[in-house]
């Protein structure tokens, strides 16, 4: 993790000047051409600080781990893989044919020197890895948190895959409810998931397995996470589910679908939103909209579809809000005093979870409730299963 200090180098390192202090007055774009905005892990648009505030330490599969070979051996092989990488993309076929040849470090390796905020790249080498070795546990060892889990995510989609294989219908017959024992007992009692990952991440990893496993049909995939016997961890799996919908059909839908499709349509809309309106944020900055815009139109929803759009409007913010090119203050603190809330905890969760001094250091910037609702966030983080949840699970 980075201090504040190395935060102000890569500041003036990469952009050597601040937000005008006019744009937050004005409720003006505090981007231009949106490129900081939190839409999903692997976009490759986003700032670099964000990167570096959002990257944990890899984890490290030793000498003697499984998919392992030690890379002053493959120098040749590695280089060729980076260049097959670069021309092909992430795809299966090679990570197939290249995890003998490189190992899963390998490939890894290669993965997050071409994409180093890599999330999805990660999924198909998980799937990978988790067919390979057959065993829970040893991929998820090799796996680690690399790609910001996106390899751990590809690896529940191949077991629950696996566990599935036969019993999927067409897609709106929905998913087998054979799979409730076990994402339960993954999510909570599985010694390495519990190891690596909260049972609140766990849920999300599965959620976007779950998604991916019907086919991206969404209602499916939702009544899948509700095999989960805890209403938050059935939420964050809907987390990850949306999620995973938003980053494979967001280009499409936005051509022929309502603003915040699905999120508008579906059960969860909080959780949909949280994800759906990154990208949102992101055309209308690039169509040199205003802040002030984007809190007009979630004042002008209803419901839990209101309390989504505000949340993801505060997640969407959170590597601007980090950097200071706009305040938490600034984005979050209209409408009501639940609408703060959820707005307030969509940035912060996220920004605790991967520098929680520049986010207490944020929340210090706000007074009285505020102030408080920051720091229970800080404290909190992501996927959180003791936190309350009323106001996300509400339909």
């Amino acid at each position: 993790m980075f201090s504040l200090a190395a935060v102000v180098v890569f500041l003036v390192a990469f952009w050597g000047e601040s937000l005008p202090a006019s744009a937050e007055t004005r409720g003006g774009s505090p981007t231009g051409d949106g490129n900081f905005i939190e839409s999903h892990t692997g976009h490759q648009d986003r700032s670099r600080i964000v990167d570096k505030l959002r990257r944990e330490l890899p984890g490290h599969d030793g000498p003697a781990g499984a998919l392992f070979v030690d890379p002053r051996t493959v120098v040749g092989a590695r280089l060729d893989f980076v260049a097959n990488l670069r021309a092909l993309g992430p795809k299966r076929a090679l990570f197939e044919r290249s995890i003998d040849v490189i190992g899963a470090n390998g490939v890894l390796d290669g993965v997050e020197q071409l994409w180093p905020h890599c999330h999805e790249e990660a999924h198909d080498l998980g799937k990978v890895v988790y067919a390979r070795l057959r065993e829970l546990a040893r991929s998820l060892q090799v796996c680690a948190n690399r790609c910001n889990a996106g390899c751990m995510h590809g690896v529940l989609m191949e077991a629950l895959r696996q566990d599935a294989r036969g019993a999927i219908g067409p897609p709106r017959a929905g998913l087998p409810s054979s799979l409730k024992p076990r994402i339960n007992d993954l999510c909570r009692h599985d010694p390495e998931m519990i190891a690596r990952y909260s049972p609140g991440d766990c849920a999300h990893g599965v959620g976007h397995a779950l998604m991916w496993l019907a086919d991206y049909d969404v209602q499916p995939a939702l009544d899948a996470c509700k095999l989960f016997v805890e209403p938050a961890l059935a939420y964050y799996c809907a987390t990850g589910a949306y999620m995973e919908y938003v980053t494979e059909r967001d280009p499409e839908d936005a051509k022929s679908r309502s603003l915040l499709y699905p999120c508008d349509t579906f059960e969860y809309p909080t959780a949909c939103a949280r994800h759906k309106m990154g990208y949102v944020v992101q055309r209308h900055y690039r169509a040199r909209g205003t802040t002030a815009d984007l809190v007009h139109a979630c004042e002008r929803l209803g419901g839990s579809l209101r309390h989504g759009c505000f949340h993801g409007l505060g997640n969407a913010h959170m590597g601007l809000i980090a950097v200071g090119r706009t305040s938490l203050g600034a984005v979050c603190l209209h409408g009501t005093r639940e609408d703060r809330v959820v707005c307030i905890e969509g940035a912060i969760e996220r920004m605790a979870r991967y520098h929680e001094d520049r986010a207490l250091t944020v929340c210090a910037e706000l007074a009285d409730i505020d102030r408080q609702t920051c720091l229970a966030a800080a404290k909190n983080k992501m996927y959180s299963t003791t936190k309350d949840l009323s106001l996300y699970l509400r339909p």
